[in-house]
Parts: structure tokens; C-alpha cells; sequence
């Protein structure tokens, strides 16, 4: 797992930890106040129900009593305490009936009817003076109906002459009162234990258990609770009205405990749901991360496995615990970079496509992958030279056939490979450093071949390494130093001019050719700072020979294409020139004509602007190049320099390289330019020279370049070339 999965899985981890802790917290908080609200509300109905059954009995109450007050008040007639509770009857509804009883139990109703007394129970009690309500029974009239009896005594000079009866149907009149309040529950009436009124279908028994052992305890005690299920805040309270009723509210039909329900499957819904979009994000960010992986191992142009795959694979096959012997083959095509700028990038990319392909086809199960912009490597698992041999050159032949570019045009292109073998103990870095520095000699041999890394190169490889890794503190030790080698005026016959050459003397290498690290140099940004170090190093060089006494001369400096495309390189010049206080005419600038064919324009006008500056401009290793002719033309030159290469041919029996060297001097001649030739260092090669009418030379045959205290010396030698 890769430190950004880990970073996403903790971070999705605690996004859904928090969707859960927020979940618990929020359902913890809505349920207590769900329960402290369902507490508060059933509280506060059974408190209105107590407080109206309480008042509905004691208004009953003290209605009977007034009865009982004004049937003193009547002659005792039958018909007339009958035509009174009849007329008291209408005036009081919530009496079912009303009724006389004299002391011998004969009853005078409101409606003319007579009947036996019902419950002589409480009808005993109330002859003794109590106000009674009595047991539950049907009533005579209607036996469907349950009713109680409010018996009042009616008294007379201290003794009572009988009983006042009202006759309530205590649940019709509670069931009308329970209808007008708001508040959520169900309701029970009991007298003692016996049901007398509910606002619901259901029993009591139905809805919780033990019922019966509750209703026990309410005969015991005058109020209590009890906490049915917590979870869903189901509560059953009970509360004492009067002496013989109880009221009971069970808080199971209060929609907010159905609420604490849907709270919770809607958290746990939100939870799943969190999770869910989670997986899917996880889901998501997986499959993008697999294919930002394969694209950032994927070769866009080719769909070859490219570096970073390569580098895995190849970190793997070393692993001392499953090491198998395999052999890298570094596919490195020659010349492309020419080919690219010839053809285009967009068709060199399409030849890049068109190789690939059949250099997979021809890797067949071998693993090929692009490793650069014109790099290869197949990963072939043998490392027997004689299989290695065979399969680099059946390679190589491969490349001669054409690739075809367009319809009118082919490219031909050949390959440099680096083979290299596996041995235990390996490590990639060094086995593609191995790899890389076989296909540069392959290329220095001409390309079109493959080289197997040796230890011979392995030896040079190590000292190019060391090389490379000791430039930067080369230059800060001073480890390098300035040589000049003359330049001589056939027609003064004297030394009218040098070339400074940088030298590099290593306390931990030794001495090192120019050729090993002025190319490293020059393929590093260091070429710039070392630039500057020369130029410093001549201008205060030539300062000190004109302090010794030397006039009339001038040196070379040596200028590449990175220093002298540097935006600060002018202003290094001035400086330079400034600080050294010395002549702009004593300097050369050598350029090659890579530095013109890469920016022209920007070479033309930087060049202009040393020769306003009094800097003249020379034309280096002239005739090496593809468009030489064409740059004299364009560059603002004064002197060429005609590179050893002609000079060494001259002497052979094909005279074509007279005749070109004769070209080169006569143009030169018919352009105001003057002419160095190079390399010589025969007395041979000079009189041919003299005759073609060349101007200066440079060779051996002069000197060799020498340290500034010999080379100054040279110019007190009487020379008679």
C-alpha cells in the first residue's frame, strides 16, 4: 500500500468515525429528550386527568348534597320528591338517574320507576353518615351500562331520614372530558381494581407486562411509575383521585416514542449510508490510483511499461532471495536526435511507434521497456554470451528494414546496444550505469553494433565516474589549470597568437584528459561557471605578460554553446575585460558551428555585439560540420580555423583533400577572412601549406601546449619557417 492509499484510508476511516460519534451523539441527545419529554407529557396528562376526575366527583358531590339540602324542604310526599328529581334530572346531565332511598331501602326515582337497591353496601355506609361511591354495577335502566352510585346522606336534626342517590356512568362522562385534551398517552380509570373507563381497545394486559401486579399496587399505593422499555421511553404512571378512583396513563400510544425508534434506524441509515459512499469513494480513489499507477507506468506514446516499471521489475529480479540470472539490453537508437530535428517531432514520435512495435514483436516473451525519449531495454532471462550474441544481431538486422513515415518518405535506423549480465549482489543503479556506458562505446565504435559490458569497461566506467563526481570540486580546489599552445604567422614568421586550453590535474584521479571531462562539462550547466573561470583566468594572464613587456599578441578562448547562450554572458565578458583592464583585441572567441546551427539568429547577434565590443570572432574545426559554407556566409567572423582532419589526409596519394583545403583558403582569402591550420606537425605538411597560400599554423611542429611562463617564452625564439 502506497503512503497516499494509507493517507486515504485514514482519512475515510476518521470521516466515518465522526459520521458515527456525531450519529450516537445526536441519537443519545434526541432520546433523552425524547424520554424527558414523554416523561414530562405523561406526567402532565395523568396530573389533568386526576385533577378533572377530582373535580368531576367533588362537583357531583356537592350537587347531591344541595338535593339532599332542599328535599328537607318538601312535605315528604312521594309524588313531590319524585316530580323534583325528575325536574333536578334535566338540570344535571351528567346523572344518569337520581334517585330517593329512605331508610328502609325503598327507592323513588326521577323517572317514576321503583327498584330494589343496588350495592346496600355503600347504601349501609351512607345511613351512617358517609358520602359513598359505590361499587360498579349495570344500571336497573339499561343494563349495558356501568355505573356507580354518589350516595349522600340527607339529615334532619341530626338524624338521617334517608339517601340521595346520583347514578354516573363515569366513563362516558371521562371518556368526553379525555377528548378535549392534547396531550399524547392512553387512559385508564379504575375503582379499586376494577376498569372503569379506557381510551383505548387494547388492555392494559396487552400492553405491559405484569399488568396485574400493577394493578395491585395501585390498591396499596396512592401514585407510582413505572419504566416499561427505556429504550423506547415507554412509561405507565399512576395517580390516586379521591378515595376510591386511580387514574392510570401509559405513555405507549405518545408518537414520540414511535420517534426514538425512527431516530434510531434513520441514524443507522445515515451510517450505512456514510459507509456505503465511503466504500464508493474508497472504490473510487482505488480504481483512480491503479490508473494513475498504470499511466505513471505506462509509456503514453508506446503503451510500453516505462521507467518506474522497470525500475520495480528490476529491483525485484535482484533479490537475493529469488535472484535468477538475466541480462539487460540497452536499445539505444543512433542518430535520432537528428532525425527528429530533419523529420519533425510529430513523425519522429511516429517512427519512435513504429519501433516499439516491432521491437515487442521481436522481444516476443522477453519484457521490453521504454526507459527515455529514444531508450530501450529488454529484460532477456539468459546470460549465455552465445544467446545474447545471437539475439543482438538477429536485432540489428531487423533495423534494415525501413520505417516508413509517410507515403512518399522512409527513415533508416540503426541500434547501439549495451549488454549487460546480472551477478548476485547487484543493484539497478549500477547495472543500468553499466548498460548505458556499453551503448556509448557502441556508439563511439560507430553504432550499429552491441557491446557487452567488461570489466575493462567496468574500470573506465568507475574513472568516468569519479570524473563526473569531482568536477564541481575541482573547480572550487583549483584543480584547474590554463596551457597555451602558439599560433604561427608564415608571413612574419613569428608567434603572433595562442589558444588556451584548460587542463585538469586531480590529486585523487591524476592527471585527466580534456577529452574525459570537457564533454561532461559541456553536457552539464557547469560549462558556464568553468566558461567564466577561463575567460578570468586568460584576461589576467595577458594583463601580466603586457606588465612583463609582450604586445602584439592575442589569445584563444574556447566558447560552448550553453555559456555562450547564457543570458549573463555578455555582461561576464564586459566585467571580466573591466576587471582585468585590458584590450578587447587581445581576445579570440573560437566558437564551432554547433553553437551557429542550434539559434542562428541569437549566434549572429551575440557575435556582433563582441566585435562592437572589439572581441573578434573565429569559426572552430571548420569543415567537420554539414553547413560550414553557408555559416561563413552568415556569421560575423574574422578568422577560420580548418580542422586537423584535412591536414592529416593531405599527404595521401588522392589529392581530393588538396583540392578541398585549396577551396577553403581561397574562400576565406575572398572573404577578409584569415586562415589557421590545424594540427600540423610535419615540415611536409608545412611547405604543402606554404604553397596553398595558407596563413597561420598550429601544431606540434610549433609546440605542444605549455604553461604560460614557457609559452611567453616563445616569443624571444627567431623562427624561420
Amino acid at each position: 500500500m502506497s503512503k497516499r492509499q494509507l493517507q486515504t484510508y485514514i482519512l475515510l476511516s476518521i470521516v466515518l468515525m465522526t459520521v458515527v460519534a456525531i450519529t450516537i451523539i445526536n441519537y443519545q441527545y434526541t432520546k433523552k429528550y425524547v424520554l424527558e419529554t414523554v416523561e414530562k407529557e405523561t406526567k402532565e396528562l395523568l396530573n389533568n386527568f386526576t385533577d378533572e376526575t377530582n373535580k368531576f366527583s367533588n362537583e357531583r358531590v356537592v350537587e347531591l348534597k344541595l338535593i339532599a339540602d332542599y328535599l328537607l324542604l318538601l312535605d315528604g310526599e312521594d309524588e313531590d320528591v319524585i316530580k323534583f328529581l325528575n325536574k333536578q334530572s334535566e338540570n344535571m346531565p351528567f346523572f344518569t338517574s337520581l334517585g330517593f332511598i329512605n331508610p328502609q331501602g325503598k327507592i323513588l326515582a326521577g323517572d317514576g320507576s321503583a327498584f330494589p337497591v343496588n350495592q346496600p353496601e355503600s347504601f349501609a355506609r351512607a345511613l351512617q353518615g358517609e358520602i359513598v361511591f359505590s361499587d360498579l354495577f349495570p344500571l336497573y335502566q339499561d343494563s349495558n351500562q356501568i355505573v356507580t352510585a354518589i350516595r349522600v346522606p340527607v339529615g334532619q336534626n341530626e338524624e338521617i331520614i334517608g339517601v340521595i342517590s346520583g347514578v354516573v356512568n363515569m366513563g362516558n362522562i371521562l371518556g368526553a372530558i379525555a377528548k378535549k385534551s392534547s396531550l399524547p398517552g392512553t387512559l385508564y380509570l379504575y375503582k379499586e381494581d376494577q376498569l372503569v373507563f379506557s381510551t383505548t381497545d387494547e388492555t392494559l394486559e396487552e400492553k405491559v407486562p405484569n399488568a396485574k401486579q400493577l394493578v395491585n399496587e395501585m390498591q396499596v399505593k396512592e401514585n407510582g411509575s413505572k419504566m416499561v422499555n427505556h429504550k423506547t421511553g415507554h412509561y405507565v404512571m399512576y395517580q390516586r383521585a379521591g378515595e376510591d378512583w386511580t387514574v392510570l396513563v401509559d405513555s405507549f400510544s405518545n408518537d414520540l416514542e414511535s420517534h426514538i425508534s425512527s431516530i434510531f434506524w434513520r441514524n443507522i441509515l445515515i451510517v450505512v449510508l456514510t459507509f456505503l459512499i465511503l466504500c464508493g469513494v474508497s472504490i473510487y480513489i482505488r480504481r483512480n490510483d491503479v490508473r494513475e499507477d498504470k499511466m505513471l507506468k505506462r509509456d503514453l506514446l508506446t503503451n510500453l511499461p516505462n521507467r518506474v516499471l522497470f525500475e520495480e521489475k528490476l529491483t525485484k529480479d535482484l533479490d537475493p532471495t529469488s535472484f535468477k540470472n538475466f541480462s539487460l539490453l540497452f536499445i539505444n537508437l543512433d542518430r535520432f536526435k537528428d532525425i527528429n530535428e530533419r523529420i519533425g517531432y510529430q513523425l519522429g514520435d511516429r517512427v519512435l511507434f513504429e519501433l516499439s512495435n516491432k521491437i515487442q514483436a521481436f522481444a516476443n516473451r522477453n519484457e521490453l521497456y521504454r526507459v527515455g525519449g529514444d531508450e530501450f531495454v529488454i529484460i532477456v532471462p539468459s546470460n549465455s554470451e552465445e544467446e545474447l550474441e545471437s539475439l543482438t544481431a538477429r536485432l540489428i538486422k531487423l533495423m534494415e528494414e525501413p520505417v516508413e513515415v509517410s507515403s512518399f518518405e522512409s527513415i533508416w535506423i540503426t541500434l547501439s546496444l549495451g549488454i549487460r549480465k546480472s551477478v548476485l549482489g547487484d543493484w539497478p543503479d549500477l547495472m543500468m550505469q553499466d548498460a548505458t556506458f556499453a551503448v556509448q562505446e557502441a556508439k563511439k565504435q560507430g553504432g550499429n553494433r552491441a557491446v557487452f559490458f567488461s570489466q575493462e569497461l567496468a574500470n573506465q566506467n568507475e574513472r568516468a565516474r569519479l570524473i563526473a563526481n569531482n568536477l564541481v570540486q575541482a573547480l572550487y580546489n583549483n584543480e584547474y589549470y590554463m596551457v597555451y599552445q602558439p599560433v604561427y604567422d608564415l608571413s612574419n614568421q613569428k608567434i603572433t597568437s595562442y589558444e588556451a586550453l584548460i587542463r585538469w590535474e586531480s590529486p585523487l584521479i591524476g592527471s585527466i584528459s580534456p577529452v574525459e571531462f570537457i564533454p561532461l562539462l559541456e553536457d552539464s550547466d557547469l560549462i558556464v561557471p568553468v566558461g567564466r573561470w577561463i575567460l578570468r583566468q586568460v584576461a589576467l594572464q595577458v594583463k601580466l605578460w603586457e606588465l612583463e613587456g609582450y604586445n602584439g599578441f592575442q589569445v584563444a578562448i574556447n566558447i560552448s554553446v550553453k555559456q555562450m547562450m547564457h543570458r549573463e554572458f555578455l555582461n561576464d565578458v564586459k566585467s571580466i575585460i573591466q576587471e582585468a583592464k585590458i584590450s578587447p583585441r587581445r581576445l579570440i572567441f573560437e566558437i564551432t558551428e554547433t553553437v551557429a546551427v542550434q539559434n542562428s539568429e541569437l549566434a549572429t547577434q551575440i557575435l556582433s555585439d563582441l566585435n562592437h565590443l572589439g572581441v573578434k570572432t573565429a569559426l572552430d574545426d571548420f569543415g567537420t560540420g554539414y553547413s560550414s559554407l553557408s555559416i561563413l556566409k552568415l556569421l560575423p567572423i574574422q578568422q577560420v580555423k580548418v580542422d586537423r582532419m584535412f591536414i592529416m589526409e593531405m599527404e595521401q596519394e588522392d589529392n581530393k583533400s588538396l583540392v578541398i583545403l585549396q577551396g577553403i583558403i581561397d574562400i576565406a582569402k575572398n572573404l577578409g577572412m584569415s586562415t589557421v591550420m590545424e594540427g600540423v606537425e610535419t615540415s611536409e605538411q608545412l611547405e604543402l601549406l606554404k604553397n596553398m597560400g595558407a596563413q597561420k599554423i598550429q601544431g606540434y611542429l610549433i609546440s605542444r601546449p605549455i604553461v604560460a611562463e614557457l609559452a611567453i617564452e616563445l616569443q624571444k625564439n627567431t623562427w624561420k619557417y
